[in-house]
C-alpha cells in the first residue's frame, strides 16, 4: 500500500471510530492497532482520555496490540481517573503486553484498590514481569496492604476468599525481598 492510500486510510479509520455503527467501530479500532506506528498511537492515546468507555476500551485493545510503551503512562492516568473505576479492566489489560517494570506501586494499588476484573489483570502483571523496585516501595505496598485489611471497604473483592487470597499471595512474594 502506498503512504498516500495509508494516510487515507487512516483517517477514515479516525472517523469511523466515533461512528454509531458499533461494527464499523470495533473494526476500525482493531485495523488502527494493526497499522500503528507514531500517528495512530497518539490518536489511540487521545481515545482513552474519552469519557466513552466503549472507545476507550477499544482504544485500550488496540494499543495492547501495538505493545508501544509510549502508552504505560496513559493508559495509568486513565486507569486511576475516579470516573474510570468501575469501566477500567480493559484498559488494565492492555498493560499487561508492555514493560512495567517500573510501576511496581502502581501496579499493586490496582490490585487493591480497583475492580476484580482489573485484579486479575493486574496480579497477571506481577506474576509475569520482573519489576525493578525499592525497599521504600515495598513498605509502601506493605501499608496500602496494611490500609486494605483496616479498612475492606475500599478494597473490592476483600470479603471474597478467592480475591483476598490472590491479593495476599502476591504481596507476600514481593514481601520475602524485605527478609533478605
Amino acid at each position: 500500500m502506498t503512504d498516500d492510500k495509508l494516510k487515507i486510510e487512516i483517517e477514515q479509520l479516525k472517523k469511523d471510530v466515533f461512528s454509531n455503527d458499533w461494527e464499523l467501530v470495533k473494526s476500525s479500532a482493531n485495523r488502527l492497532g494493526q497499522i500503528g506506528g507514531d500517528e495512530v498511537v497518539d490518536f489511540l492515546i487521545s481515545l482513552i482520555a474519552l469519557d466513552n468507555s466503549d472507545i476507550r476500551n477499544r482504544a485500550a485493545l488496540a494499543l495492547e496490540d501495538i505493545k508501544d510503551n509510549r502508552t504505560l503512562e496513559p493508559l495509568l492516568t486513565a486507569i486511576f481517573r475516579k470516573e474510570n473505576h468501575n469501566y477500567n479492566g480493559t484498559m488494565v489489560f492492555a498493560l499487561e503486553s508492555l514493560d512495567c517494570s517500573q510501576k511496581l506501586k502502581e501496579i499493586f494499588k490496582i490490585l487493591f484498590f480497583e475492580t476484580y476484573e482489573s485484579k486479575i489483570s493486574a496480579n497477571a502483571i506481577l506474576f509475569d514481569q520482573i519489576f525493578d523496585f525499592t525497599q521504600n516501595d515495598l513498605l509502601e505496598i506493605d501499608q496500602m496492604w496494611k490500609d486494605c485489611k483496616s479498612n475492606p471497604e475500599k478494597c473490592p473483592g476483600y470479603d471474597d476468599d478467592e480475591t483476598r487470597e490472590m491479593m495476599q499471595k502476591a504481596v507476600d512474594g514481593f514481601m520475602s525481598y524485605l527478609e533478605q
